[in-house]
């Protein structure tokens, strides 16, 4: 069941993928430029899971910013992402644990994807969203 629900959702996951690849090369550069090494881009990279938030922490980083300010902009920067996993829910009931992973997943451009997508004949329409949230 997955592993044709992968098959169907990595087409559609590639453009994503693509301006993943340059914006994370862009994030990395500008976090070496203000004299931080890739040890502190991959734990941003692993804790901040917006690329908006990271490219703010980078300006915030570069000014010495409080941590307490850090957190709180961070917080209104993403506030979107509560509205997109509401606007979620239905069609993510049923999906048990992984809901919680889907509502956790939602990036700018994975709701993009959920939103449009249209589940191709002989894939379990779940097994389909997770794939896409997986791959993005």
């Amino acid at each position: 069941m997955y592993r044709r629900a992968f098959r169907a959702a990595f087409p559609a996951t590639v453009p994503v993928l693509m301006g993943y690849l340059s914006i994370g090369i862009a994030f990395g550069l500008m976090l070496e430029a203000i004299g931080y090494n890739v040890i502190w881009a991959f734990f941003m990279s692993l804790t901040i899971y917006a690329g908006s938030g990271q490219y703010m922490g980078v300006e915030l980083l570069s000014t010495g910013a409080a941590l307490g300010s850090v957190a709180v902009l961070t917080l209104i920067l993403n506030f979107r992402h509560l509205v997109y996993g509401l606007s979620m829910l239905e069609k993510f009931r049923g999906m048990g644990l992984r809901k919680l992973y889907m509502i956790f997943s939602l990036t700018d451009e994975t709701y993009a994807l959920l939103s449009s997508a249209r589940v191709p004949e002989r894939v379990d329409p779940h097994a389909y969203y997770f794939a896409i949230a997986v791959l993005d």
